[in-house]
């Protein structure tokens, strides 16, 4: 999509925490989740190509600011070129829609801008290197600023190449796109807030308008924002969701992290509440902390939208899920297995690992947690033995139609570690219903 140069731009400016989403600058401003900041280094040489080739004129000698310049305890120097103090002032976590010219204090060298665009980028404040978070809370829509940056302030992350260097910014405020207001107890729940079984506090907003509380295998639509303690957004469903532009995310409780399934399900419907949450609980297998919050505590405001009730309740866990009893069988790969239910006996065929089959079936690890059922989808499943994990395609052909038997499957056997996948042991209950005939599949 770019060229080596503009790449090299678009890296300094990622890095510096410049722009909020899209690295493509001819599309439309997307509030859309920022991309992670490079670790590499400001990389804007001259180059060629692209709009790094462009070399605008700066306004003042860049060495030198104006003696009515102002500067801030952080080291951060502005000059307004233009005032509107009418205009609209961006809060800590807005995104700021801006234009923008950048310069090198030390050769005068413009590294970026986007003049001729007809169209500013957008800068998501909840993300962006503190300098700009500092500057840009000092000016209103229709504003136009230079600011010094010193490079304690002006790096979301350091450069590669370890020479960080003052940088000198045009900034016209053109709109700001309001985030949603820091609640005034983001750092530490109330004396009023209850406390869940986790020890996670909660305080509601808004009663729901549902009786019936959600249930772990429900699917609830819901919109939320979340916070450090600091007030920092880290989290919000209409910017990091993709799939739900329309404000707000979907979600079976079971499927997500412990931390996030405990609070759904502590919700019933059109109830908004809000939540404080060790970080840790927040984590799936393979995810990232929000916002990089690995320890600590994170505020969270939830709204529960709908929920849709499961055609079918799965079954609970069962009493020997955490490792195989001692009548249970072991495979020759090392599957154990243990047959719960035989079935009536006028088909005893066994499936091969060539053949397809229809099933129903629940998932869970072994702390008791389920994490798929086709129970869910009121539909059994048809896959073939070839296509699926290796401690299935051991175990099933040891079933007749219509057994149900309850397997426990090691990791080798099952996901082997891999990332968003359940980890470790698995256990599966399966009723075999049918092996397919081969023109149905």
């Amino acid at each position: 999509m770019f060229g080596p140069a503009m790449r090299r731009s678009v890296i300094l400016l990622v890095s510096l925490g410049l722009f909020a989403c899209s690295r493509d600058s001819n599309k439309s401003p997307d509030p859309g989740p920022p991309p992670t900041p490079s670790q590499t280094g400001s990389g804007a040489g001259s180059g060629s190509g692209g709009v790094r080739k462009q070399q605008v004129p700066p306004p003042f000698d860049l060495k030198a600011p104006p003696a009515d310049a102002t500067r801030t305890a952080s080291g951060l120097i502005y000059k307004k070129l233009a005032s509107n103090p009418g205009g609209v002032a961006p809060r800590r976590n807005d995104i700021v829609l801006v234009n923008y010219t950048g310069w090198r204090q030390a050769t005068g060298e413009t590294f970026f801008t986007n003049q001729g665009r007809g169209q500013p980028m957008p800068l998501n404040l909840a993300q962006a290197a503190p300098g700009f978070v500092e500057a840009l809370q000092l000016l209103h829509t229709g504003e136009k600023a230079v600011l010094w940056m010193p490079p304690e302030i002006g790096y979301k992350s350091p450069p590669s190449d370890g020479k960080p260097e003052t940088l000198i910014y045009l900034v016209d405020v053109v709109e700001v796109q309001p985030a949603p207001a820091i609640p005034d107890d983001v750092g530490a729940p109330p004396a009023s807030a209850t406390t869940l079984k986790s020890g996670t506090k909660k305080e509601i907003v808004r009663p729901g308008t549902g009786k019936d509380p959600i249930r772990p295998y429900d699917t609830v639509a819901y919109s939320f924002t979340a916070w450090d303690r600091d007030g920092r957004m880290v989290e919000n469903s209409t910017t990091t969701a993709r799939k739900a532009r329309k404000g707000g995310t979907t979600m079976q409780p079971y499927r997500a992290s412990v931390g996030v399934a405990e609070i759904l399900t502590s919700m019933t419907v059109g109830e908004r509440a809000r939540f404080w949450i060790e970080a840790e609980k927040l984590v799936t297998d393979g995810s990232r902390p929000p916002g990089g919050i690995e320890h600590g505590t994170v505020c969270y405001e939830l709204e529960v939208t709908q929920v849709t009730k499961a055609a079918r309740e799965p079954p609970p866990a069962p009493p020997d899920v955490a490792k195989p009893p001692g009548d249970a069988k072991k495979s020759p790969k090392g599957v154990f297995y243990k047959l719960l239910a035989a079935g009536p006996g006028k088909d005893p065929r066994h499936p091969t690992e060539n053949d397809s089959v229809k099933v129903n079936y629940t998932g869970w690890t072994t702390d008791g947690k389920m994490f798929d059922s086709s129970y869910l989808r009121n539909e059994a499943a048809t896959f073939g033995l070839h296509a699926v994990v290796a401690g299935w395609t051991e175990g099933i052909p040891l079933m007749a139609i219509g057994n149900t038997m309850r397997f426990w499957i090691p990791q080798e056997l099952a996901y082997k570690g891999q990332a968003g996948k359940p980890a470790g042991m698995l256990v599966f209950d399966v009723e075999l219903l049918e092996i397919m005939d081969k023109s149905e599949h």
